[in-house]
């Protein structure tokens, strides 16, 4: 962001964040001087496939929301075309991926061409629980490899699958996190 207008939508992002925070009972990840920076800082990254992204679904009770899922997969195809194939991964390639935190609670993710996808903030509810977005999630950082497994709500699962064509907070809550994978801290490169 530059000029002006970004220095406002930061400043209104950060107020967000911290609002968000204080309503839904998180704890801000932002470090002042003399406080500690949380783990979760920093940029995770890992290659992932289709077949983990569905099996993960599957894990959920959402595999109906496959073919919504995994478009990134298959950019030149609609959601039909992907519907209508026996194995909605045949031809996948794997992916690098990366999502960032920063100190001052903002959420991201990076796809395998550099290119930020994802955007929001995050809040530590507590040493293992984080709130992204809309999303909560269980995390676990040992070394240097995080783990995130989604929490769904029966309502979250209810509406994806009332419409498995379209986004859905439960569907983003897997294809961010890829639960039973391990994403692997990196360099930030600018990103956190």
């Amino acid at each position: 962001m530059k000029g002006i207008f970004g220095t406002v939508a930061l400043i209104a992002a950060v107020s967000a964040s911290i609002l968000a925070q204080a309503a839904g009972g998180g704890h801000p990840a932002v470090a002042s001087g003399s406080e500690p920076v949380a783990p979760i800082v920093g940029r995770w990254q890992q290659a992932h496939t289709c077949q983990q992204l569905v099996d993960a679904l599957r894990a959920q009770g959402l595999v109906a929301i496959a073919p919504a899922m995994v478009g990134d997969y298959f950019p030149d195809q609609s959601y039909d075309e992907l519907a209508a194939k026996d194995d909605v991964c045949s031809g996948a390639t794997p992916q690098q991926h990366s999502h960032f935190f920063t100190a001052s609670g903002f959420f991201g993710s990076v796809d395998q061409y550099g290119n930020q996808v994802d955007d929001g903030t995050y809040a530590l509810v507590d040493s293992d629980t984080i709130k992204i977005g809309d999303g909560r999630f269980d995390y676990s950082i040992q070394g240097g490899t995080l783990q995130l497994t989604p929490v769904i709500t029966d309502k979250q699962r209810r509406e994806a699958l009332r419409h498995p064509e379209r986004f859905s907070t439960a569907g983003w809550m897997v294809a961010v996190s890829y639960p039973g994978t391990n994403w692997k801290k990196v360099p930030c490169q600018g990103w956190c």
